[in-house]
């Protein structure tokens, strides 16, 4: 890589305009895990995965094109799924829904609050899913899929620690948190995801996953955000 692109690219970084590594032509195709802190990453590489007590709860937002789409395609994948879209996918419901569940996918409008992380949201049909209701649970899910609008950009505060809806799953104890830090287009989140999720039905980690399904066609600002 130019020297001149590289400095470009750290610069972005540094000012806060979050780069996905996969866009580095040397990471493409790479799997490539970001952990919020070195005791978070063990705590939930060593923790043991236990089974899921039920399938996978996947919750479509309002306002968007191809969600409804999206989480279909991926209850092709898991048929034992529980669906939330449309009236259905209420804050209440997802709450109840995603408390104790092992694997979530959301396919909602992100938004990101640097002022304030735990206002950090997704929208749903009838208001925001809250980063500050994300403590309320007694079980969080141990891997979720944020297919959203740059959910997951962060905010590191002195003393390098990371804020955010994402950090806020994985400071709770989720083990991994797959999530975009810009806009992705939901009709190129639609192709990804069922990649995604159909590798991942193989038994396949979710960070080697995501490298693959992002592999070919236009680059996707998603990351695999804690011990993949």
């Amino acid at each position: 890589m130019p020297l001149e692109t590289l400095m470009r690219l750290v610069t972005s970084t540094a000012t806060g305009r979050c780069m996905p590594w996969n866009l580095l032509p040397g990471l493409r195709g790479r799997p490539v895990t970001v952990a919020v802190s070195a005791s978070v990453w063990f705590r939930a590489a060593s923790s043991p995965r236990s089974p899921a007590a039920a399938g996978p709860l996947l919750v479509a937002g309002p306002n968007l094109l191809h969600t409804e789409d999206e989480v279909r395609k991926v209850a092709e994948v898991f048929p034992s799924s529980t669906v939330l879209c449309g009236p259905s996918a209420t804050v209440a419901a997802t709450l109840g829904a995603l408390d104790g569940r092992r694997d979530v996918h959301f396919a909602a409008h992100g938004h990101h609050e640097p002022g304030n992380f735990l206002f950090s949201r997704l929208d749903l049909a009838d208001g925001p899913l809250m980063a500050y209701d994300i403590h309320q649970l007694d079980a969080v899910p141990a891997h979720v899929v944020l297919s959203s609008c740059d959910i997951g950009r962060n905010v590191v505060r002195t003393g390098n620690e990371m804020l955010g809806f994402t950090a806020a799953l994985l400071y709770s104890g989720t083990s991994t948190v797959i999530a975009g830090v810009r806009r992705v287009p939901d009709d190129l989140s639609l192709q990804v995801m069922s990649m995604y999720h159909q590798m991942r039905a193989l038994d396949v980690r979710p960070v080697a996953a995501l490298a693959a399904a992002t592999e070919n066609g236009p680059p996707v600002p998603l990351v695999c955000f804690g011990c993949g």
